[in-house]
């Protein structure tokens, strides 16, 4: 055994960055020449009930199937029962969870969600079998024929609670509302030595061979049977504590890694700990060890790994990691981004970094330009700068604490310093939250400020740049949420917004025209002008910011969406398309993509 653990740790996959791609991105295409080939980005969705609430399921995400961070607490209550252990899949741009409906009686449910946040009812089924236990439905898709199966622990004896057995059911069309009648998983049985027989059977498939890890209810392990079928018949290969972890196991899931190893979750029930232990051959499987910050919170999930493909030569997202909320400006020959940091529960970020780029592709992070340690008046919720130069000056206009302050700096990497030593708008003055600051300065040089979420304020800017000419006034165009941008083509007013909520897929931008900059801004027909696209993953896209190159009729729009796969409305990653008008100065349908756009010379 200890040198079986010692291949197994040699072995196993490491996830350490927060994107892994796939092994051997270069082959050769014969000549010698290196061809580059497409890469994988992996992450992780887990959903799963808590010490605290078997009632209500919980939905989590990460990058490394390790750090876990939260996507929606109590995502979803059924309307009736119980919703333990909640297996989820990924299927046709939707999400599943089968999950334990109670105690006792013969159905499992199902529920179904577009966004991970928001899940729905979607139906109780009734297995049809004469059980006095139904518990743990796992989802199993990955045999040859593409169907969709549930593999659900039944006690069928005489006495509740004992004689369990595993049966898998399949899915007979795609509303996964219909099942086949439930077939037992065949050597995988209560018996004289076994008589609570087996619950929590997890089934995944390697190659021609199914291994199911099932937990012996009589002895409290988790085991390993593996088949030629997912029928079987199955025969025993790990069998009492086979593979180190000892007793008291339940709720064991299994996830593919890249690269080929694997890695097996467990619920720690009786003293509210999980854990995870790791795999190269689903044979041989490291110690178990507690799954960091939410050990002692969930108990009996699953985790799917989604993957997203890059291809040689994408552009997208522009920045690494995770940011949001871009704004874009050109100066001293560069291009600039401002973003807010993100990836903090809660949208905790507390700095601003600078980007700067010579071609819209290739960036450079020059690291904080404005710290809100350096603000005497907030030092949490950096949000959504914008950065204009006036003179010799840049100015930013910032949202912290859910207030508006300004910044200044002579350079545009920064430093910025706090311009007012307090917010130029404070939290809640114009009756809405004040955030997302638009800076735009007028050919004439005439500055303005836009702001406000849930309702769109204007108005214009003393030459300090701190103080306002004209009191603010309400411009809102219908739709409007948040997030505008304002910008002059043709002797034109164009403004911009996001509509919907950041932390929604449906997050999308439009558009409205006006012959001033102060509006009022008549919403275009055509509306929205950027959407998400969910055949290519491209979700939430909004938030946006837009650049001309200097001198040319060439616009570019700088915009945030979902993390590509699995992000949501804080882990969100910054991407630029071309933006295009039609001859009557429409703006055109914006195509979000993974190319990007090509360097801008």
């Amino acid at each position: 055994m200890l040198l079986a653990l010692l291949a197994a740790l040699a072995l196993v996959v490491p996830l350490t960055a927060s994107r892994v791609h796939a092994a051997e991105p270069h082959l050769s295409d014969g000549s010698g020449r290196a061809v580059q080939q497409p890469s994988t980005v992996s992450r992780y969705l887990f959903t799963a009930f808590t010490n605290s609430s078997e009632s209500n399921m919980y939905v989590y995400g990460s990058d490394d199937a390790q750090n876990f961070w939260s996507i929606q607490d109590k995502a979803y209550t059924p309307p009736s029962g119980l919703v333990r252990d909640p297996s989820v899949i990924h299927r046709g741009g939707r999400y599943y969870v089968a999950y334990t409906t109670g105690w006792t009686g013969t159905t499992f449910g199902l529920a179904v969600s577009d966004d991970r946040r928001t899940w729905t009812h979607l139906a109780d089924i009734d297995h049809g079998v004469a059980a006095n236990n139904t518990w743990a439905p796992e989802f199993f898709t990955d045999a040859p024929d593409g169907k969709v199966r549930i593999v659900v622990s039944l006690s069928t004896g005489p006495t509740a609670y004992r004689h369990f057995q595993p049966y898998v059911l399949t899915a007979l069309d795609e509303t996964l509302t219909k099942w086949s009648e439930p077939q037992p998983l065949e050597g995988i049985a209560p018996s004289e030595s076994d008589y609570n027989g087996y619950i929590d059977t997890f089934v995944v498939r390697k190659g021609a061979t199914y291994h199911a890890f099932t937990k012996n209810a009589t002895g409290e392990l988790i085991e390993h049977a593996v088949a030629d079928r997912v029928t079987g018949p199955y025969r025993f290969t790990g069998k009492g504590d086979w593979a180190g972890w000892g007793s008291l196991l339940e709720g064991q899931t299994v996830v593919a890694l890249p690269g080929g190893g694997y890695r097996m979750f467990m619920d720690g029930y009786t003293v509210k700990k999980y854990y995870y232990s790791d795999s190269p051959d689903l044979e041989h499987w490291t110690a178990k060890r507690e799954l960091p910050g939410l050990s002692g919170v969930v108990r009996h999930g699953t985790v799917i790994r989604e993957t997203a493909t890059v291809r040689p030569g994408d552009a997208n997202p522009a920045l690494p990691g995770y940011h949001a909320d871009p704004d874009v400006m050109y100066a001293e020959g560069r291009y600039w981004i401002y973003p807010t940091e993100d990836g903090h529960p809660g949208w905790s970020g507390t700095r601003f970094n600078g980007f700067s780029s010579p071609d819209l592709v290739h960036w450079t992070d020059h690291g904080p330009a404005l710290d809100l340690a350096d603000v005497s008046w907030c030092h949490e919720h950096a949000w959504a700068p914008s950065v204009v130069k006036k003179g010799d000056t840049y100015w930013m206009y910032f949202s912290a604490c859910q207030s508006i302050g300004v910044a200044k700096s002579s350079r545009p990497q920064g430093p910025f310093t706090d311009a007012l030593g307090k917010p130029l708008v404070a939290k809640g003055q114009f009756g809405h939250q004040s955030i997302d600051p638009d800076a735009f300065i007028d050919d004439d040089g005439t500055p303005y400020l836009y702001f406000g979420q849930g309702a769109l304020e204007v108005a214009r800017l003393n030459d300090d740049m701190v103080s306002f000419a004209t009191q603010p006034v309400k411009i809102t165009p219908p739709g409007y949420n948040e997030a505008p941008t304002v910008f002059k083509r043709a002797g034109r007013y164009y403004a911009m917004w996001s509509e919907d909520d950041t932390r929604s897929p449906d997050y999308r931008v439009a558009y409205g025209v006006s012959d001033s900059p102060l509006g009022p801004f008549t919403k275009a027909a055509g509306n929205p002008v950027l959407a998400k696209d969910p055949g290519d993953q491209i979700l939430g896209t909004g938030h946006n910011s837009v650049i001309q190159v200097p001198g040319r009729d060439e616009w570019y729009i700088v915009y945030h969406r979902f993390a590509r796969p699995g992000g949501d409305g804080t882990h969100r990653e910054v991407a630029i398309d071309r933006m295009r008008f039609g001859p009557d100065g429409t703006i055109q349908k914006i195509r979000p993509t993974q190319a990007g756009v090509t360097p801008v010379r």
